[in-house]
């Protein structure tokens, strides 16, 4: 027989009791159902044995009155809970009972968590759905006020910047749409949907010096490239820019001789 109990069992007790003043139940639970299967293993003197049933019934005690077990063990609110049953020598029946209310406490936090979630996806669609409807019916600034409050309220959502981008550009509500594109250029730097977006929706309403912006923001993020020199050419004859255009033009022509917006420019300016 042992006269003090194991290093292994007073550590999974000690931590038990660690995480219970912690709140944080579930393991709480299951490092004492571990320390119990211990115990049950172990031959222990008395008075060793007295000093684990000591730390025990503590531990029991404050378990059965703390708030987050009450719905289990007092559902009516007497204020009197449930004792957690146990009997020397019934260490594994402890266990097994610990081992429960661990899952059930387990269940409960991811069902909980998965509702969250569930209505976080709701309140988002909502919004999404109430401003393309307003947005539909003539309603631009209310429209708008929904999208916008999508983007803010689920700003983790790698997405929802260029979602609502894309709404308000199908809205025919450029400028807005072209704000909301360069907002997700600045968290998402690496997404092209964001410069694509930005460049369509400030083209669309000839906002030039803005777009002009936007094209060297993808000339340093991603390099030039015969497409995009070939776009901004062709932008910058809409500008009325020709000797930028002509450049640009060149630019492309020198990566790809056949390069369409590059070629139409040329044609156009006559070269």
């Amino acid at each position: 027989m042992l006269s003090t109990p194991p290093k292994e069992l007073r550590e999974n007790i000690a931590r038990a009791k660690g995480y219970l003043r912690r709140d944080e139940l579930p393991r709480s639970l299951q490092a004492m159902a571990t320390a119990m299967r211990q115990y049950a293993e172990v031959k222990l003197m008395r008075s060793a044995r007295a000093e684990v049933d000591i730390q025990l019934g503590e531990f029991l005690n404050t378990l059965v009155h703390h708030q987050g077990m009450q719905h289990l063990l007092d559902p009516a609110g007497t204020g009197k809970p449930r004792k957690i049953p146990y009997q020397p020598g019934k260490e594994l029946m402890l266990a097994t009972v610990l081992e429960g209310l661990a899952r059930i406490l387990r269940q409960e936090v991811e069902d909980k968590s998965r509702q969250e979630t569930e209505a976080r996806l709701q309140r988002k669609k909502s919004l999404l759905h109430n401003g393309v409807m307003l947005l539909q019916e003539g309603q631009f600034g209310k429209g708008r006020a929904y999208l916008k409050r999508a983007a803010e309220e689920f700003s983790e959502d790698p997405d929802i910047l260029v979602q609502v981008g894309q709404l308000l550009q199908t809205a025919k509500q450029y400028a807005d749409a072209g704000e909301i594109f360069e907002e997700a250029m600045t968290k998402h730097p690496r997404d092209v949907r964001a410069y694509v977006g930005a460049v369509n929706a400030y083209t669309a309403i000839n906002e030039f010096e803005k777009c002009e912006k936007v094209y060297n923001a993808i000339l340093r993020t991603f390099g030039g490239h015969p497409n995009t020199f070939g776009r901004m050419a062709l932008m910058y004859l809409k500008w009325g820019k020709r000797i930028k255009a002509e450049e640009m033009a060149t630019r492309a022509l020198q990566g790809d001789s056949r390069q369409a917006e590059a070629l139409e420019v040329m044609n156009t300016i006559g070269h």
